[in-house]
């Protein structure tokens, strides 16, 4: 079998990447960000990924939706679902009343 030697300690160390998403939704954080900056988060907001990518100065990765891009199509896609649903138990109702 192997040794019985414990593991060697870990040290977890937390780096700062930049800001985050909560940050950049504060107005006065945004309101320190650089023009250009600001420009791509306005885009953002309005869901305009290509727009806030080539308003971006230098090089970056792509800007890519994240879940929060998807809400829109959430709240659609359950509205249609209720309405279906509505539809449904109107013509269910009006059948069993005789009305088909």
């Amino acid at each position: 079998m192997g040794s019985a030697e414990p593991p060697p300690p870990v040290r977890l160390v937390r780096e700062w990447k930049g800001p985050t998403v909560a940050d950049l939704l504060r107005d006065e954080f945004a309101a320190r960000l650089p023009g250009e900056v600001r420009s791509a988060l306005r885009h953002l907001e309005a869901g305009e990924l290509a727009a806030a990518e080539a308003s971006l100065p230098g090089e970056f990765g792509a800007i890519l939706p994240g879940p929060a891009a998807h809400r829109r199509r959430r709240s659609t896609r359950a509205l249609l679902c209720a309405l279906g649903v509505a539809v449904l138990l109107a013509a269910l109702v009006a059948w069993a009343n005789g009305g088909w």
